[in-house]
């Protein structure tokens, strides 16, 4: 399973790489770091892409690690995750969509998913960074320490790299 993660995200980072052009979509890597609770407190963090439409809408792949503990257990979920950000702004400048983030609404839909769970969710992110999110979750597999049936609700910080790696030189 994890293999099938790594390959996911390499995909992921793939694919947003060839889609680059003028016309077509425009990658950009995030980290995400956050909360969910879900019949318990979770700390989430991972990496995530987001694909940047011409039209400024975006695209959400994500890679996550739910952590938690648990009946003296520390409990790590992957969880991946997709979905579609509209934007509320047409943005002009896809190289760097954030400057003009600042004054943006995003309304989301996602989907993700986990080796004991299916999460739709909805969500409304404030600036294209903070996110906050409400979805109900599925179970189809039996955890040994953790329930994952039930509503899902939880706040997420999207930190784009643009800037980090821009300073470095890399971009």
């Amino acid at each position: 399973m994890k293999k099938l993660f790594i390959i996911v995200f390499l995909f992921m980072l793939g694919f947003g790489k060839a889609q680059e052009d003028k016309g077509g979509l425009m990658s950009h890597l995030l980290v995400n770091v956050g909360y969910a609770n879900l019949n318990g407190n979770y700390f989430k963090l991972g990496p995530e892409v987001y694909l940047t439409q011409p039209n400024g809408n975006l695209i959400d792949l994500s890679l996550t690690a739910n952590m938690a503990y648990f009946s003296k257990h520390f409990v790590v979920v992957p969880e991946l995750g997709i979905g579609y950000q509209f934007n509320s702004k047409k943005v002009g400048n896809r190289v760097d969509p954030y400057r003009e983030y600042v004054n943006s609404t995003f309304y989301s839909a996602r989907i993700n998913v986990s080796p004991w769970n299916v999460t739709p969710e909805i969500g409304i992110a404030l600036i294209g960074i903070v996110e906050a999110n409400i979805g109900y979750s599925f179970e189809f597999n039996k955890h040994d320490y953790a329930s994952f049936d039930g509503i899902k609700f939880g706040l997420t910080i999207h930190i784009p790299t643009i800037y980090f790696v821009s300073e470095a030189g890399l971009y």
